[in-house]
């Protein structure tokens, strides 16, 4: 696309124009190629600007700024080059236009929810895409995803990319982070899901008035006669139902809803759901794990539903998931892996879990360095409540001193149910050394995340590799 129509309207400084052809967009200057775009963005560590002769020796042709830079290359400063980086990317994938996109949000659920919805319109023959947080894949394509969502040209490129590859859905997972960093801002959803909403992300937003906010953001950038699928179980519900949006579909399984589900059997392997919509009932079953993946089945039968799938699709999507990495996932013998790292998700998982348990219940768990710290007490509180053994160990420290995340997550809790043992392999086969046949593990957390963040170091480490090694050893 030429330089002047990919700019038309654009407010800004122009600075040497030139109407060259531009070839590629990218942010990155080390992907940078000849005929690039390079679009000089501001981060917490990193400033864009500061690679701007690396990106013009690498071909760069023009250049996107927050401030004029010496060069000769055609340049126009902006007063926020994310938010113009959303503006030019969606006009340079025009295909990106052509899909329906469904957004997901929420604090818990998001993944599980995404995977089902994927599914779904894969019955129904739309060859979609997904972008989540384990995975950016569409059919056998799949890339480990680097955040849940990518910045908003990362997305267009992909997006693109598999509408040229047939695809004509995409379901994504939407963050908080992404919300408030308008990096879904120039997207348009068909459908936009709302699963539920518990602390977290606080050492960002501050409050859970902007925590809320920001997800509620996602139902802005719902198209004219896009549909808002909604947890009408979750206080936020009123909030949405509030927006006035131009179509809604709740679901919820205590208060009357749209879409109602109920629990008709729940085992350790899996559970059958009665969902109840236009006076019609019904049977979903699913090998997923958890009472709450009933409110994950029925957002994704609602957001079918909204999507105008045929029922039965919708039933063989869900069906179709065996499971997902990292979410309550049985490693071996009574063993789950889940990535709770939340107070509410690590609640949900002891509740589903006891309800299983003939004998004693095991948690191992820690919480991330550099984050919310307010959850860490609540999630000890939890842990204490719920299970009969808590291990308490390091999850990603970051920055921050492990035993310090220890001590706040011990907080005023009774510490005799508590072992300490920070080292996270040598805890999880500590558990697994006092385990006995009718007790069961959950290791909580990490889920799918093969690594561990140590200061400024990267460690591979996976819960369900370990796992594996310390029963074998066992």
């Amino acid at each position: 696309m030429r330089l002047n129509k990919l700019m038309t309207e654009i407010d800004g400084e122009y600075h040497n124009m030139q109407d060259v052809e531009v070839l590629n967009m990218e942010f990155d200057s080390r992907r940078v190629t000849p005929g690039t775009l390079y679009i000089a963005l501001t981060g917490e560590r990193f400033d864009g600007h500061d690679f701007i002769a690396e990106a013009l020796q690498k071909g760069a042709v023009a250049l996107l700024t927050q401030r004029c830079i010496d060069s000769h290359a055609p340049q126009i400063v902006v007063r926020d080059t994310r938010s113009i980086m959303g503006v030019v990317g969606r006009r340079f994938y025009s295909g990106v236009q052509e899909l329906d996109t469904v957004g997901i949000t929420g604090t818990n659920g998001k993944t599980t929810t995404a995977f089902m919805i994927h599914n779904i319109l894969g019955e129904a023959g739309q060859k979609p895409g997904m972008i989540g947080t384990i995975y950016y894949m569409i059919g056998d394509e799949r890339i480990n995803a680097v955040r849940t969502t990518p910045e908003s040209l990362d997305v267009f490129k992909m997006m693109e990319a598999w509408y040229e590859k047939g695809a004509r859905a995409v379901v994504m997972e939407v963050s908080s982070h992404a919300l408030s960093l308008k990096r879904v801002d120039e997207l348009r959803f068909r459908t936009a899901v709302f699963t539920n909403i518990s602390q977290d992300h606080l050492d960002f937003h501050g409050t859970m008035d902007e925590y809320k906010r920001a997800k509620l953001h996602l139902f802005d950038l719902l198209m004219h006669d896009g549909i808002a699928v909604y947890n009408v179980d979750d206080a936020v519900s009123q909030d949405i139902r509030e927006r006035s949006l131009p179509g809604c579909i709740s679901f919820g399984m205590n208060e009357p809803a749209d879409v109602q589900a109920t629990v008709l059997c729940d085992t350790m392997d899996g559970i059958a759901v009665d969902i109840e919509y236009q006076g019609n009932r019904y049977r979903m079953q699913s090998e997923l794990v958890g009472t709450y993946n009933a409110y994950n089945i029925a957002a994704a039968f609602a957001a079918g539903v909204a999507l105008d799938i045929d029922v039965e699709s919708i039933r063989k999507g869900i069906l179709l998931l065996k499971k997902i990495p990292g979410r309550m996932e049985r490693v071996v013998d009574n063993i789950f892996v889940d990535y709770a790292h939340t107070p509410s998700a690590l609640e949900h998982a002891l509740r589903s879990l006891r309800s299983y348990t003939k004998g004693r219940l095991f948690v191992v768990f820690g919480c991330g360095g550099d984050r919310d710290k307010g959850k860490r007490p609540i999630m000890g509180t939890i842990a204490s409540r719920l299970s009969d053994i808590a291990v308490i160990t390091n999850d990603n420290p970051r920055s921050e001193a492990p035993e310090r995340i220890i001590e706040d997550i011990l907080g005023s809790t009774d510490r005799e149910k508590f072992t300490v043992i920070p080292d996270r392999r040598k805890a999880i086969a500590y558990a697994i050394r006092q385990k006995r046949p009718d007790d069961v593990v959950l290791v909580a957390g990490k889920g799918h995340e093969n690594y561990q963040i140590i200061g400024d170091r990267i460690v591979t480490f996976d819960d369900t590799e370990a796992i594996r090694t310390c029963f074998e050893n066992s």
